[in-house]
């Protein structure tokens, strides 16, 4: 693990958006974050490489199986963490891929830099 690894948030929560940043630039990660599903495709739909992915899929407009789809056409290899209640959205278009679910709550952060430490 070092800086070199890219992390992407994407959450329309801005809080919790600055929160995962600080959080994970001070354990040296490169971290860039977005608040809707159209700059999420955009950034993974750029020559901009990202080693993995922070994801609550819950945005207006697309669903989370639809955007699951188009994720993994474009980067099927990309590690993804989704990172919501759980319950909330249909979640199966992740089923069969790397994809790990960590809920969100108050504690969530420790099991999240973890996961990421495994993943990268």
């Amino acid at each position: 693990m070092g800086p070199t690894n890219k992390i992407l948030i994407a959450d329309r929560n801005p809080r919790i958006r600055e929160f995962l940043r600080r959080e994970l630039a001070a354990n040296g990660h490169r971290v860039r974050s977005v608040n809707n599903a159209r700059d999420l495709l955009k950034v993974i739909y750029s020559d901009n490489r990202i080693d993995l992915l922070i994801l609550d899929p819950d945005f207006p407009y697309m669903d989370a199986v639809e955007l699951a789809h188009k994720i993994i056409d474009r980067v099927p290899q990309i590690p993804v963490v989704l990172h919501c209640i759980r319950g909330t959205r249909d979640l199966s278009g992740f089923d069969g891929t790397n994809a790990v679910h960590i809920e969100k709550n108050g504690q969530s952060v420790e099991v999240l830099k973890e996961t990421i430490r495994r993943m990268l």
